[in-house]
């Protein structure tokens, strides 16, 4: 998952910027940079969740420092937000790409503290037509746990 992560960063800035030509604006860098940083959070917390399950630790490793990175990246969203939503001014393709961008990375903040929003195997699926209800995130659910 971590490499994944770190490979959509590279990824989607290729296709945005590169593929699509979108133009580097204040509104599509915001967008970008919050989805860049929320990948990146999620990679390290899969790295430290992989280095936890190897050694067979109950508990999650700098679990402080993800409590904070849970602010953190609430604000980075809401700044990107008004970032973004100051590019409204502008044309269209001066922030329609940071408009994408910038629901991902809200998605990507419910996904990792909040709500799994990536059901991606059969168990997961089936859990969730069964239940009809979405699981809390595996990073909240280390964080309640060790706390």
């Amino acid at each position: 998952m971590a490499i994944l992560e770190i490979f959509n960063i590279a990824l989607i800035g290729w296709v945005v910027f590169g593929v699509a030509d979108a133009p580097v604006t204040v509104a599509n860098v915001a967008g970008y940079g919050a989805t860049a940083f929320l990948l990146a959070v999620g990679a390290s917390y899969w790295v430290v969740k992989l280095r936890q399950v190897r050694a067979g630790q109950s508990q999650l490793r700098y679990r402080v420092v993800f409590r904070r990175l849970r602010f953190l990246c609430a604000a980075v969203v809401v700044i990107a937000g008004i970032l973004v939503g100051i590019g409204f001014a502008g044309r269209v393709s001066g922030y329609a790409a940071g408009v994408v961008l910038w629901v991902l990375a809200a998605a990507e903040y419910v996904n990792y503290f909040h709500w799994q929003l990536m059901y991606d195997n059969r168990a997961e699926l089936a859990r969730l037509s069964r239940t009809g209800r979405l699981a809390r995130a595996h990073l909240w659910r280390d964080l309640r746990r060790t706390s």
